[in-house]
């Protein structure tokens, strides 16, 4: 819902002749209209899964929405010490057990990305990085991602890996379509 209510939003702004602007939708969506009055990149932090507080990169986005899905903000532990997290798995109905810590996607489609980012989390990273090159294949739905893995590796499209800046003292492994 948060990105469809981005590309509202925007539209309504861009009607009313706004040509700049950042739309923060709540942590995990945020959308890009045009560029910085002075003519340079949006910069959009994405979140360190393991320390949220802190930043795993930056990116620099013109026109875009950037929708991030992660088990690390709204969850609660059960009596067992599981971690429920809100991300489900439509095959099972429970949380994903997912190898990604958090799923950034970034692109036009405010709606489409919002959807893709928990998908991506579902799916996984090898599922993920297959959804994104048969998306890419397709060329209209393309998208391209910035995934981090549970065990810290970070995995960034070639699409946007010119416009990704990892945080110091982290890499980002550049994945190519």
């Amino acid at each position: 819902a948060k990105g469809y209510a981005g590309d509202r939003a925007a539209e309504l702004l861009k009607d009313a002749g706004v040509t700049s602007a950042l739309l923060n939708l709540g942590s995990s969506t945020i959308r890009a209209i045009g560029s910085k009055p002075d003519g340079s990149p949006w910069k959009v932090g994405v979140a360190d899964p393991d320390d949220p507080g802190k930043l795993a990169g930056l990116l620099e986005v013109r026109d875009a929405t950037v929708s991030t899905s992660g088990a690390y903000q709204r969850y609660f532990e059960g009596k067992d010490g599981t971690r429920y997290h809100h991300l489900l798995d439509p095959s099972t109905g429970y949380p994903a057990a997912s190898d990604l810590a958090s799923a950034s996607v970034v692109g036009a489609d405010g709606a489409q990305c919002d959807a893709l980012s928990t998908a991506c989390f579902v799916l996984g990273l090898d599922g993920a990085l297959d959804l994104w090159r048969a998306a890419a294949a397709d060329g209209d739905a393309a998208f391209d991602l910035v995934l981090i893995a549970s065990d810290g590796r970070t995995f960034v499209t070639d699409g946007i890996a010119d416009a990704y800046t990892p945080a110091a003292g982290t890499n980002a492994q550049v994945v190519r379509s």
